[in-house]
């Protein structure tokens, strides 16, 4: 094989070898003018080209490999946590506190249902209302999760469309113009795909999630076939989503990798693959290389990251009893649920439940598997607590019921696992970099959307319906509907704590806009969130969305996110240590 092959397939054969050593050297603008390539002649040579500047054509690829694990040994490590409660949290009675009249008592009704607030029946008595702690206003629905608060950063400014698909999709994908039954294309990435296409190389299973984007019932199997909706494997390999499933699926999976990577058959392959450096250097050719290549590639990480799988780790893995009793996991808890949404067939996120995910996003750190994680609640639609105006009361019309309290499902599948997860991270040492997991983390809680605590019924009023017709549609509207008002909070080492930016008007019910700074915007009056007289919006002034989250996520984490996918939001960089 010729040592300048790198060039061997454009050049002529009578071009001299200073030219062609040369041409290794030059810059992609130089190289084209020069060579006077297209783009299909470009492709074909810098896909060449990588042989020689990584070095398989003149080292075997073992070498090459140690090279690279020694490299991404040296980096410093980063860890990405998304906990997504499916469904639609209420928003008012958490990170986006509003204090409202409770018009569920007889005193206390108008004359107009429009104008009524609705909320849980103990609302503002001790423990059920809205609550300080250090710097963070929050709702009772929070107060489980209170001692987090000196490390968290609340956005209670926050705004997001209100289904729950599209707003699922967006909270993966981040804010620009996109259709769900699009096929996602090459350059779109998740968040979670973002951050493990820049950390994902040194690890097993760079990037795992629990979630089934086909399990929210609305969607039609049949437009969501290839790459529509959320699509798994867009960039490199390793940012490719794996779905984790169940500890046992899980452990079944690392089991047959490293079983197969340690074959006969492997090591045959693997002989094969270490012997053919490359097999063409004639552009004709290129088809073929790039298809090899491109299946060396995948079976090679496969392979390779298989066989440095520890079997004592393995078998340890998701099965210590203390482990199981502090994070509080029964035996159902491992398990899948299934349910039916609108009357479509039951489905599945084939997800254990928080608690259980939680446990294996710290086993799965700890022994340096794994590096991005998406932790999503078992239940299709546990929190989309809907509620008619009439189920308010009792039988009776009279006696007060109020709104579904979300306390008890928020301790289950957040609060409760996040606060054993976040002692382990901090009490577990990061290798022997005297800093913890913690200090290496960026944790996000997010919904898709808020819920309402009112209905306006101006619209049923003017219905030419009779009198009671009208009153039955009035006592079955929806008062806790999805809403475009919600929140997120942000943990980790490199997140600024005891912080809180933005609000929510008591008179709007809207977010109140926020400059640069995360600071308000003056225009607004900073508890009713009304405009002020004579006043007008800032033009600096926005509200956050699901992409400026996104953003951000990738910013805490050393990383810009300005071309990464296709998100066209910026990080909301005061929520970063300085």
């Amino acid at each position: 094989m010729c040592k300048d092959h790198e060039t061997h397939g454009t050049l002529g054969s009578g071009d001299a070898p200073e030219a062609r050593r040369g041409l290794g050297r030059l810059n992609r603008r130089e190289f084209v003018r020069r060579v006077g390539l297209s783009a299909a002649g470009l492709t074909a040579s810098d896909f060449l080209g990588f042989f020689a500047r990584r070095g398989y054509a003149d080292e075997s690829s073992r070498p090459f490999a140690r090279k690279a694990k020694d490299a991404a040994g040296r980096a410093e490590p980063r860890f990405l946590i998304y906990w997504f409660l499916e469904g639609g949290w209420e928003g008012y009675d958490c990170f986006n506190p509003v204090v409202t009249p409770n018009n569920i008592f007889p005193d206390n009704r108008l004359p107009d249902p429009s104008h009524e607030h609705y909320r849980v029946l103990n609302f503002g008595k001790p423990g059920c209302g809205i609550e300080r702690h250090g710097n963070i206003r929050y709702g009772y629905l929070a107060e489980d999760g209170k001692s987090l608060f000196k490390d968290m950063a609340v956005l209670s400014s926050m705004e997001t469309g209100s289904g729950h698909s599209s707003e699922r999709l967006r909270c993966h994908m981040g804010h620009y113009k996109f259709a769900q039954t699009a096929d996602r294309e090459d350059d779109e990435r998740s968040v979670m795909q973002a951050f493990a296409e820049v950390y994902g190389q040194p690890h097993v299973l760079p990037s795992v999630s629990w979630h089934c984007w086909l399990s929210d019932g609305e969607l039609n199997e049949v437009q969501f076939t290839g790459r529509k909706g959320y699509y798994p494997a867009l960039g490199p390999v390793h940012a490719h989503t794996i779905y984790a499933g169940t500890p046992a699926n899980l452990g079944r999976f690392l089991n047959r990798m490293r079983d197969a990577s340690n074959d006969v058959v492997n090591r045959q392959v693997q002989e094969f693959l270490e012997k053919a450096d490359t097999l063409a250097v004639d552009d004709r050719y290129v088809e073929a290389v790039k298809s090899y290549h491109s299946a060396r590639r995948i079976y090679e990480n496969l392979a390779d990251k298989g066989k440095s799988i520890d079997p004592q780790t393995l078998n340890r893995l998701f099965s210590d009893p203390a482990m199981k009793e502090r994070f509080g996991v029964t035996p159902s808890d491992e398990l899948i649920t299934y349910r039916s949404v609108n009357g479509n067939k039951a489905r599945t996120k084939f997800s254990p439940n928080t608690n259980v995910q939680a446990m294996m996003t710290y086993e799965l750190m700890r022994a340096g598997l794994s590096c991005a994680f998406f932790i999503e609640s078992r239940e299709i639609r546990r929190f989309d607590t809907h509620h008619n105006r009439g189920n308010l009361w009792d039988k009776d019309g009279k006696t007060p019921k109020g709104k579904q309290d979300q306390t008890a499902m928020m301790k289950e599948h957040l609060w409760k696992p996040l606060l054993t997860l976040v002692d382990l991270l901090k009490t577990t040492e990061y290798g022997n970099t005297g800093n913890s997991l913690y200090d290496f983390t960026t944790i996000v809680l997010t919904s898709e959307f808020g819920r309402t605590i009112r209905g306006d019924v101006d619209a049923i009023v003017k219905m030419k319906i009779s009198d009671e017709d009208k009153k039955k549609q009035i006592e079955g509207q929806d008062i806790s509907q999805h809403w475009r008002v919600t929140s997120a909070a942000f943990l980790g080492g490199t997140v600024k704590g005891d912080r809180q930016y933005g609000g929510v008007g008591e008179k709007t019910l809207l977010a109140i806009p926020l400059m640069p700074d995360g600071s308000l915007d003056p225009a607004y009056d900073p508890v009713t969130g009304v405009l002020k007289d004579g006043a007008s919006k800032s033009p600096k002034s926005s509200i956050p969305d699901h992409g400026d989250v996104y953003a951000t996520a990738l910013d805490l984490s050393g990383i810009n996110p300005k071309g990464k996918g296709r998100n066209e939001r910026a990080p909301l960089t005061y929520i970063k240590k300085g």
